[in-house]
């Protein structure tokens, strides 16, 4: 957790994005956090999991409770609340619920319920005397086949991966809807890098669903920023030898499971 490891990271934050970037993602209210917050919920997020109560809210979080609650009145079909850095996909809650919550209580358990991911990174703001913040996000149904990563090196579009490869593999609908996928993020691409903040970067976009008709391109949505380095998952590229970014489109083939490339 080195102050250069912080430094690569802490522009992907969700806080960090310039207004053009977020406007090309999902509707979100962001919820800052003091010092002392911070130290709480890190602290709850580090305790041995006993289980979780979504009707209690822990001491010392009232305040970020209250604004929570009022940032989800904004979201009546549900919501989503994450760290800026990353979510906590790896609680406890999560694994048994899921992501979308309704309510405060369940939001903050949701974050403190077991997750290293945000154990992690609160213990890395607390070192480096940042004050992370807390994003509610609008819930919406994302298909794993719609979901892509993609890869930016000196503003140029170099790779598209099928996001979830080994939950999901090979998928009819990614297969079927693969060209006009491709069209789709390299027309979002132009817009993207104008808005990015980062010469290099990972970015994850989704296919807005249900698909257009016949084969018109859909709309793309992004859903969050990584760094461009190794501890990002490369999805179906690889890191080794400076990496094998060569503008394909990478989605899982039938069979063995090995990467179909599209074409350059």
């Amino acid at each position: 957790m080195t102050p250069e490891y912080f430094a690569t990271v802490r522009p992907t934050y969700l806080e960090s994005w310039p207004a053009a970037l977020r406007a090309l993602s999902l509707r979100q209210v962001a919820v800052p956090l003091t010092r002392e917050e911070t130290e709480v919920l890190f602290q709850r997020a580090v305790a041995p999991p006993t289980g979780w109560s979504s009707g209690a809210v822990p001491p010392g979080l009232e305040r970020v409770a209250q604004a929570l609650e009022e940032a989800l009145a904004q979201f009546p079909a549900g919501a989503m609340v994450r760290l800026g850095s990353r979510s906590a996909k790896d609680s406890r809650y999560a694994l048994h619920r899921g992501l979308r919550v309704d309510g405060a209580a369940g939001a903050l358990a949701m974050l403190t319920s077991g997750s290293e991911r945000v154990a992690f990174d609160l213990r890395l703001a607390l070192r480096h005397g940042y004050l992370p913040q807390l994003f509610v996000r609008e819930w919406l149904h994302l298909p794993a086949w719609a979901e892509l990563r993609c890869f930016m090196r000196g503003r140029r579009l170099v790779g598209i991966s099928q996001y979830d490869c080994r939950g999901l593999g090979f998928s009819e609908e990614l297969h079927a809807n693969a060209p006009r996928l491709r069209v789709a993020v390299e027309a979002f691409f132009e817009t993207f890098r104008e808005a990015c903040h980062l010469e290099d970067v990972v970015f994850d976009v989704f296919a807005v669903t249900p698909l257009p008709d016949g084969n018109a391109p859909p709309a793309i949505r992004l859903l969050e920023l990584n760094p461009f380095f190794p501890k990002t998952d490369a999805g179906l590229f690889s890191w080794e030898h400076g990496g094998d970014f060569d503008g394909s489109f990478r989605i899982v083939g039938e069979g063995l499971g090995n990467p179909l490339r599209r074409a350059k």
